[in-house]
């Protein structure tokens, strides 16, 4: 299967990041960016259980503005951040990696409040509805049950 399209615009990315007239200055940047969208994307959609893509999965429909933000705003902390620092002293360079506390690990992430404002706006609910069938719900017993 194919890569659904990303929740947000590279263009997007490019502005959020500062570039001005929203062009990348390298196609490597361009390609890291949108590699960053897609990824972002994809932690996204599966929190939300929601794609936001037509029948075919090529375009986007309906995404809600607010993951359209979030989406750029976890692909431009991991593009800002690529090797997911979350701590640097300058002198004698004491630096701290990561949430997994790796070098280089998990630098696309979304935050426990990401997660639950992309599933207020998916309507999602994390309550689950499951049906369950009985032995004694037939035809037999219900007409039994309804004869006497």
């Amino acid at each position: 299967m194919a890569d659904l399209p990303p929740l947000a615009s590279v263009t997007q990315l490019a502005t959020k990041i500062g570039y001005p007239d929203a062009a990348y200055p390298t196609q490597a940047e361009e390609d890291r960016a949108l590699a960053l969208l897609q990824e972002a994307s994809e932690l996204i959609r599966d929190a939300a259980e929601k794609d936001w893509v037509n029948d075919a999965g090529t375009a986007l429909v309906d995404v809600p503005r607010r993951v359209e933000k979030i989406c750029l705003a976890v692909a431009y902390r991991a593009f800002d951040n690529p090797k997911a620092l979350v701590q640097k002293t300058i002198a004698d360079l004491n630096q701290s990696y990561d949430r997994a506390r790796v070098h280089g690990g998990d630098a696309v992430y979304l935050t426990d409040a990401e997660k639950k404002s992309v599933r207020r706006a998916a309507a999602a609910s994390s309550f689950r509805s499951v049906t369950l069938v009985s032995p004694y719900s037939g035809d037999d017993t219900t007409e039994s049950l309804l004869g006497s």
